[in-house]
């Protein structure tokens, strides 16, 4: 029973990543003009509105079909190993939920405006321009890093 609501907190967790990405790109692209800087976090970040067509440090600008085809497939991946696999680690759990939420948030991006919307800009050193499915992305990966570093017993049986 246990198992059960954390399975289904897991998948809230889930839509509600992928909504509140949803929901502030929608209401950015609706207020803002690309380019423009519409508040932040003084001395930490600004928020700007930017499109962007291309994925991590803008690789393979322009590239929209294939960055398309590679969020869904990813999402799909991501999602089938989720439902498949049954006994979880928690920290597995996260990094799965996180992943698939950011790579859903982006791939709808691209998929309905041809860009991804992204709109944190870092004051304190030169990084990309990123955005809440970017952040799921990365939290997620790092997750699976740790799990796999930490806890992953299955290694441990290959080994």
């Amino acid at each position: 029973m246990k198992k059960k609501y954390l399975s289904i907190f897991w998948y809230i967790a889930a839509i509600a990543i992928i909504v509140a990405d949803r929901a502030v790109k929608r209401y950015i692209m609706s207020h803002f003009e690309q380019g423009m800087v519409f508040g932040g976090l003084p001395g930490v970040a600004d928020f700007i509105y930017v499109k962007n067509t291309g994925a991590a440090f803008s690789m393979l600008s322009g590239s929209t079909f294939i960055l398309s085809g590679i969020s869904i497939v990813f999402s799909v991946a991501v999602a089938i190993y989720w439902i498949v696999k049954k006994d979880k680690h928690p920290l597995l759990e996260l990094a799965l939920v996180l992943l698939f939420s950011g790579a859903v948030g982006n791939a709808v991006d691209r998929i309905a405006y041809k860009y991804v919307v992204d709109f944190i800009s870092i004051k304190w050193f030169d990084f990309p321009v990123f955005n809440i499915a970017d952040i799921a992305i990365v939290a997620g990966a790092l997750a699976a890093v740790i799990f796999v570093i930490f806890f992953d017993e299955d290694k441990e049986k290959d080994e």
